[in-house]
């Protein structure tokens, strides 16, 4: 939520108070939310997050709206193993031998996948190594464990299709016409565009 829309950077995210970010690669005009904590992920650009959102692990491509408290790619525990808390792999703050680093790195190596345009609701937490299409959108309070198809509406626990926002037809089109990759200049050449019907915005540009 924005009581003041901020002005953005082209070339430098723009990160609110109390955010933690460690081996994070963002691309143009990002921002985060205040209170995020981001760890391991690629995020492209266009994004922007609310307060208190927590991503791991996971590549989150363009043009995609996060509301607040929203988890996406969170770790698991091992609970094959004889113990599942923290100190059994990783247990060098407790004093303990070092950490399981091969545990480790492939935990990291297990990543989520947020497509393009897509609007992730209130609360709605992504579980880790899924993949949610183009143009989703994830309901408020929502808890994800399956992949979500492209431009396909889905909510609840755990969360279920409610609707599709275009007929088939439509969905191919503007995956075909794919303007989250317009450059800059494009994008700002056909920004009234967007605010057409989606069947004349389709009817437009699926030829050019």
């Amino acid at each position: 939520m924005h009581i003041e829309f901020p002005k953005l950077s082209k070339d430098e995210p723009t990160i609110g108070r109390g955010s933690q970010i460690k081996n994070t690669t963002f691309g143009q005009w990002v921002e985060l939310g205040e209170n995020n904590l981001v760890d391991n992920c690629v995020i492209g650009d266009y994004n922007y997050t609310g307060q208190y959102c927590f991503m791991q692990n996971s590549d989150l491509k363009k043009f995609i709206s996060i509301a607040a408290q929203v988890r996406i790619g969170p770790t698991n525990h091992p609970y094959n193993r004889v113990a599942q808390h923290i100190f059994a792999y990783n247990g060098e703050a407790y004093g303990f031998a070092q950490k399981d680093s091969e545990y480790l790195k492939t935990r990291k190596q297990i990543r989520t996948t947020i497509g393009n345009d897509v609007w992730i609701g209130h609360g709605a937490i992504i579980q880790t190594g899924l993949t949610v299409g183009d143009g989703a959108v994830i309901g408020s309070g929502a808890v994800v464990t399956h992949d979500v198809e492209p431009y396909t509406i889905v909510g609840g626990v755990s969360a279920k299709v409610i609707k599709n926002r275009f007929p088939d037809e439509i969905k191919t089109d503007l995956e075909q016409i794919a303007w989250w990759d317009w450059s800059r200049q494009k994008l700002e050449e056909c920004y009234l565009d967007f605010r057409l019907p989606v069947e004349e915005f389709v009817k437009k540009h699926l030829s050019l």
